[in-house]
Order: C-alpha cells, then sequence, then structure tokens
C-alpha cells in the first residue's frame, strides 16, 4: 500500500490525484469494476452487517455512508477508522485535521445526506454526491469528483452503483465549442490558439440537481491572450441530473 501510494505521488508532485482531468479526458471511460474489499463495514460501524463494498438501503443512505462503506482502491490513503474519525469531527464543530496513511493531513469540510465534500491533501479534494435514478435497475447513482488544485483547480468525475462498481457514460466532458460564445466562432483560430484547452472545477448542488463547471482563466493561460480568451467564452457551464445521466444546459 505505502509502495503504491507513494508512486502516486512521486507521478504528479503534489497531493494524489486519481482519474483524469476533465481538460484531457475522453468523452467516455471503459467500464472498469472497482475489486471488493474483504473486510466487513460491521466491523468498524457497529450495527451495520454489509460488505464492505455496498452500502446501505436507498432509504437511509447518505453520503457519509458511501464515503465510509467505498474500498480502499478509491480511497488508498484513508482507512475506514480515520474516515469515522474524520465525520466525527466534522459533526462535532472541529476543525482538527486527521492523518492519512501517507501521513498528510485530510478532514471532512461539508457534509449533508446527499453530499459531503473531503479534502485528502493540500492539493485534492473530493466531493461525493448521491444522485436519484430513474432507472430501477441502478437505484441510486454515487458521484465521485475529484478535484486537482495546482496549478488551477481542475476536476475530474466517474459515477459507481452502490456497490462501488463504475458506470461510464454518464457525462461527457465538454469541448472548446461547448464553452465558446457564438460571436466567438467566426474567430474560431484565434480562440483556438489563445484557448488550447479549458481547465474547469465541477460543483454539484444535490437540492437544484445540478453541476456547475467553472473555469478560472488567469490560472492557466497566458496573460497576452486573457483578453481573447475572456471575450470567447462563458464562464460557466451548467448541468441537470436528468435521473440518468449530466446533461449540458443551454
Amino acid at each position: 500500500m505505502f509502495s503504491t501510494c507513494k508512486k502516486f505521488i512521486a507521478a504528479i508532485g503534489v497531493g494524489l490525484f486519481f482519474g483524469v482531468p476533465l481538460s484531457a479526458r475522453p468523452a467516455t471511460s471503459p467500464e472498469e469494476e472497482v475489486p471488493a474489499e474483504e473486510v466487513r463495514v460491521d466491523s468498524v460501524i457497529p450495527g451495520l452487517t454489509m460488505p464492505a463494498d455496498s452500502v446501505a438501503e436507498d432509504s437511509v443512505l447518505t453520503a457519509a455512508d458511501c464515503f465510509v462503506s467505498a474500498p480502499m482502491s478509491v480511497f488508498p490513503t484513508i482507512d475506514r477508522m480515520t474516515r469515522l474519525d474524520m465525520i466525527d469531527y466534522f459533526n462535532a464543530g472541529s476543525d482538527k485535521a486527521s492523518r492519512n496513511l501517507v501521513n498528510g493531513v485530510c478532514r471532512v469540510i461539508e457534509d449533508s445526506p446527499d453530499k459531503i465534500v473531503v479534502q485528502t491533501s493540500p492539493a485534492s479534494e473530493y466531493t461525493l454526491a448521491l444522485l436519484p435514478s430513474s432507472d430501477s435497475g441502478t437505484g441510486t447513482v454515487i458521484m465521485l469528483v475529484t478535484t486537482l488544485k495546482t496549478p488551477a483547480e481542475d476536476s475530474s468525475v466517474k459515477f459507481y452503483t452502490t456497490s462501488w462498481k463504475e458506470i461510464p457514460g454518464l457525462f461527457r466532458v465538454p469541448l472548446l465549442d461547448d464553452w465558446m460564445l457564438p460571436e466567438a466562432r467566426r474567430n474560431r483560430k484565434d480562440v483556438e490558439n489563445a484557448v488550447p484547452f479549458v481547465i474547469a472545477k465541477l460543483e454539484y448542488f444535490p437540492d437544484q440537481k445540478r453541476a456547475v463547471l467553472t473555469h478560472d482563466l488567469p490560472s492557466f493561460i497566458a496573460e497576452e491572450m486573457l483578453g481573447v480568451a475572456k471575450s470567447s467564452l462563458r464562464d460557466k457551464l451548467t448541468f441537470r441530473w436528468n435521473g440518468k445521466k449530466l446533461v449540458m444546459e443551454k
């Protein structure tokens, strides 16, 4: 475990980042099954008698439940006891940080029944949100957003069943055309030269069932290109969860 985590850290130089950035990730990902853990959740949460790779019934399911029950392959630097401590500290109103398996700091910074936000290092953050599914065969969908905070905030998104099997194809990564304002299309070449890619952070709002992608142009665009970029791109893109996937709103 420790050697694996160190390889991840050495590879990116900052924090831990799992998943492909929105600026580089393809529109869909091949389906990938997350291996189940042998550890049982009832060994760390009294009263629960489910395997570690599954969670409570949808009627009582919370985002915190999913965070605690996620296999170590999803949160490899935070064991289950540490996750429980993090939730307890947050619920007690304490800003005390916990130590992860590579001696870094981690803490819960937001917690509600449908969404939990966890800081796993100064440079990385996870948002785990529960999405109601209109597909009776799927049930609740777990959306996991990973945000790397340097040099700009950039998010990647994955979706899982409540048994932590990855679900592909629920979100299409926006292209430059999606960001571009209609009046900027006649100067497309100039825009492409100024903005070869877009780095953006995704935030999810459970009460609206909407996700918002927001960029911070000065953090990744050369100063001499900022004028063209700001006048050519939308400030944000909004997506609505329709029960089956995240759909971009016009």
